[in-house]
């Protein structure tokens, strides 16, 4: 195997990596809606501790914030990837770009507004789209590869 045959392989790994990513903080963030953890950290973006390792009470908020930020690189670097290289997966993964901007404005809003129960509705299910959009995505990159 040559290493120009292994690009595309790595590509279309890099391009999956959003999606365990995306479901992970959805499942983290649904547990900390469904135990009544959500202002269990009551500023943003980081909670009293710091950068510290967080204390029980910040665990799951901080878990929460980290993989989002870990999300929102690996979105990102999908879609630089995309725009230089995979003009299929373009629109898709601009639109995940910007979706992933909203949710971090929602995950903001959600602490300010103390857990409007509207705002957390709309956090929830505009994840459900971001994962949809970075599916699609995928499926981009990965059905360019499988046809060339």
């Amino acid at each position: 195997m040559s290493i120009g045959h292994l690009l595309p392989d790595r590509m279309i790994l890099i391009s999956f990596l959003p999606l365990p990513l995306i479901f992970s903080t959805m499942l983290i963030g649904v547990y900390i809606t469904a135990s009544h953890q959500g202002l269990s950290c009551p500023g943003w973006p980081l909670c009293p501790n710091g950068f510290q390792f967080p204390i029980p009470k910040y665990f799951f908020e901080n878990l929460h914030r980290l993989m989002v930020l870990i999300t929102f690189i690996a979105i990102i670097a999908v879609t630089i990837h995309s725009i230089i290289k995979v003009n299929k997966a373009r629109e898709t993964s601009i639109a995940a770009s910007s979706i992933i901007s909203v949710q971090i404005l929602l995950g903001i809003l959600i602490i300010n507004t103390k857990l409007n129960p509207l705002v957390v509705a709309a956090h929830l299910s505009i994840g459900v789209l971001l994962f949809g959009m970075m599916l699609i995505t995928f499926l981009s990159y990965y059905n360019l590869e499988k046809y060339v």
